[in-house]
């Protein structure tokens, strides 16, 4: 397969102001960045799903270089690339059975890059322990740093709008650090739980820097939101089922999901995949009409080498967008692994054995 040059991994730049604030959010959102139950497994959710998911994982094998590694907009190695697709190989390892070689390679060239990578923020560090996790090792001992005390380590007066009581600078990261505490089979504190009631709005969706204005709110924060809420125990919260109704307040007339509540809502393939995600994890269905068949509008966005689009007039395939639709294509929400707490059976609930 033609490995795609770097041009056609950064996302286009469209001219309506709108679409542009949505692919500006999720520039910023997938930097970051991408469960029901521990025994979860990751299952197909459309017919034909196998078919695209080995198409766009053979897609991105493409991209990986001699050092294991992924690029990023640059073309040259990047760890949050490289972290995102750990956890897309992960999820496609059942599919595609070069999965599990490649994710080996790759966990192998972000042990070097922990300490940096984590040092970013903590969303990236939050990234990084899910990473791990996947790859089968300890997030507290990854590549000589504890990415737990890292992630949850960041100062909020350097912060310059912070939100109470989350990590991070923003609602996206909080949510991806509980995700990562729950792949690390810790227990998560009902304070950290507490800034979603803060920052719901009254549609029942989250923005991602937390305000609560009409019109704030959008699709990929709200998706991961939940997901956090299921993945540690919340998944019958009323702020569950308000966030599902804004969710679906979002679905695009021609199938997929949108990114903000702009008039006319447009669905790009990265919202729609997190929006699948959410939809596993909470219980839903994503393949029923009510979803607007969510599984088979996110496979429109392929294109023939394999590597999905952003939206759905782009020519050319996109990574990010890629990244994020391959776990939703597996049926696999996040945190994609769960590691075995502390005197655990690695057979319980189907956790990882971790090692450090």
């Amino acid at each position: 397969m033609p490995r795609p040059s770097p041009a056609r991994l950064r996302p286009a730049i469209h001219a309506g102001a709108a679409r542009l604030a949505a692919a500006l959010l999720l520039v910023v959102l997938t930097a970051l960045s991408p469960h029901a139950t521990l025994g979860q497994t990751a299952t197909p959710v459309v017919h034909g799903a196998d078919a695209h998911l080995v198409a766009a994982t053979d897609w991105l094998l493409a991209l990986q270089d001699d050092s294991g590694a992924f690029p990023g907009f640059t073309g040259e190695p990047d760890p949050g690339t490289t972290t995102d697709a750990v956890i897309a190989l992960y999820a496609a390892r059942e599919s595609d059975p070069r999965a599990s070689a490649a994710l080996e390679r790759a966990v192998s060239s972000l042990e070097g890059e922990a300490k940096g990578y984590a040092g970013i923020g903590a969303g990236q560090a939050a990234k990084l322990a899910m990473a791990a996790v996947a790859g089968g090792h300890d997030p507290r001992v990854f590549g000589g740093v504890d990415l737990l005390v890292a992630m949850q380590a960041v100062p909020t007066e350097t912060i310059e709008h912070p939100i109470p009581g989350i990590y991070g600078a923003d609602l996206y990261s909080h949510a991806l650090v509980i995700l990562a505490i729950a792949a690390a089979g810790e227990p998560i504190a009902d304070a950290a739980i507490a800034p979603f009631h803060a920052t719901q709005n009254d549609a029942g969706g989250w923005a991602f820097d937390g305000s609560t204005d009409a019109g704030a709110a959008d699709s990929n924060t709200t998706a991961l939101i939940l997901q956090a809420l299921a993945a540690s125990g919340h998944g019958d919260d009323p702020m569950v089922a308000r966030g599902l109704a804004f969710l679906k307040s979002l679905l695009a007339p021609d199938g997929g999901f949108a990114s903000g509540t702009t008039d006319p809502l447009v669905a790009d393939a990265n919202s729609t995949a997190l929006v699948i995600q959410a939809l596993i994890a909470t219980g839903q269905n994503p393949a029923a009409a009510e979803w607007g068949n969510a599984p088979a509008a996110l496979a429109r966005f392929q294109t023939p080498s394999g590597g999905l689009r952003y939206l759905a007039d782009d020519e050319e395939p996109n990574l990010l967008a890629t990244l994020q639709a391959i776990p939703a294509l597996a049926g696999a929400p996040l945190p994609v692994a769960i590691g075995c707490a502390a005197g655990e059976s690695p057979g319980t609930g189907g956790c990882l054995p971790l090692a450090a």
